[in-house]
């Protein structure tokens, strides 16, 4: 055989003296071949190195076996978790993985959807960048199954999954109220999507409950990157009336946040109690360790994952929003330890 050819199906039916619908079956395992055909198949697969075109056998099917993950930041754990669940159940379904990193631009989203339609991708899961959502609409997504994380696509008739945002953070506020603060920072991420705009509720919700009015000084809003955390918590801990407590709407943003309370020369928890949505790996090795709202990333990418392919299945089926709850996990951070057993006792009653 040629070494300039590729080689064919036809080919490894020849070689293994069997039909090229055997060979099929083999490859696809979606007929009974007896197992001496079977055996037989597989060695003439190997002795000839065929490799199937997975992309070409598309163009017949109208199936690539590949799905997108557009997310805005690679480098973020929460995201990097999620790609996990996703490409697992993936793979157990014999599909490839094609990620995106927006970086939170439009423009850049916009340039792997188009990537994804070139590719002829089957479905998509995406962490969307824009709140308007409207640029979904002009968009080559009819092909494509869409199963959107971390911002709700509901509305536009889109599975989405993420977690329940207003009860974790209400959780956390109340957990700081009951340990003596009453002027608590907010850092949030981007104005607009369902994350930062949920936890604002569960900010609010909480200080109002117990009768502590909303002081916009103390919300600032900045980037979701270690960077805006520095940011955002320099502005607030430089206020003239300072916070006594800070919560940070992402994890990331917590590093930079630790980074200002040193520069500033202030002691956490002593003088800075701090809380953030997410919990990561180092999370409980840091000093102090952090008090985190916990999120079940990886079960976020195995939820969507698990949407996508019933949406493959059952184009017809009603959407869904699989909503997964938040954990509270208190360590030093948020200054329990410093505090009366008493006096947290009477608050929790």
């Amino acid at each position: 055989m040629s070494a300039e050819r590729s080689v064919t199906i036809k080919d490894v039916a020849a070689h293994a003296a069997v039909s090229v619908a055997t060979v099929s079956a083999v490859m696809n395992e979606n007929k009974y071949v007896s197992p001496e055909l079977a055996q037989r198949v597989r060695a003439s697969i190997a002795a000839l190195g065929y490799k199937r075109n997975n992309f070409a056998r598309g163009l017949k099917t109208q199936v690539s076996h590949s799905i997108g993950l557009v997310i805005p930041d690679i480098m973020n754990p929460f995201y990097t978790n999620i790609a996990r669940g996703v490409e697992d159940v993936t793979h157990t379904h014999n599909y490839s993985l094609i990620i995106g990193n927006t970086d939170e631009d439009p423009e850049k989203e916009k340039k792997y959807l188009h990537l994804l339609d070139s590719k002829q991708a089957d479905g998509l899961i995406i962490a969307v960048t824009d709140h308007s959502f409207e640029y979904l609409q002009e968009l080559p997504l009819q092909n494509l199954a869409l199963v959107g994380i971390d911002r709700s696509l509901i509305e536009l008739g889109i599975d989405t999954v993420l977690v329940n945002n207003t009860v974790g953070t209400r959780t956390a506020i109340e957990h700081l109220i009951g340990l003596g603060h009453r002027r608590i920072g907010l850092v949030t991420g981007a104005r607009g999507i369902t994350p930062t705009e949920e936890r604002l509720v569960g900010y609010t919700e909480a200080l109002e409950k117990h009768g502590i009015a909303v002081d916009p000084a103390l919300i600032a809003t900045a980037r979701a990157r270690v960077d805006g955390g520095e940011r955002g918590a320099h502005q607030l801990l430089t206020l003239e009336d300072r916070p006594t407590a800070l919560f940070l709407m992402d994890g990331t943003m917590v590093i930079g946040a630790m980074r200002a309370i040193a520069q500033l020369g202030l002691r956490c928890p002593e003088e800075i109690a701090l809380i953030c949505f997410d919990d990561f790996a180092w999370a409980p090795v840091m000093r102090p360790h952090l008090t985190v709202v916990d999120q079940p990333t990886y079960e976020i990418g195995k939820q969507a994952a698990h949407l996508l392919f019933e949406r493959l299945q059952h184009q017809e089926r009603a959407p869904r929003e699989v909503r997964l709850q938040t954990r509270f996990i208190v360590r030093e951070s948020c200054g329990s330890h410093l505090r009366s057993p008493d006096a947290l006792s009477r608050f929790h009653a």
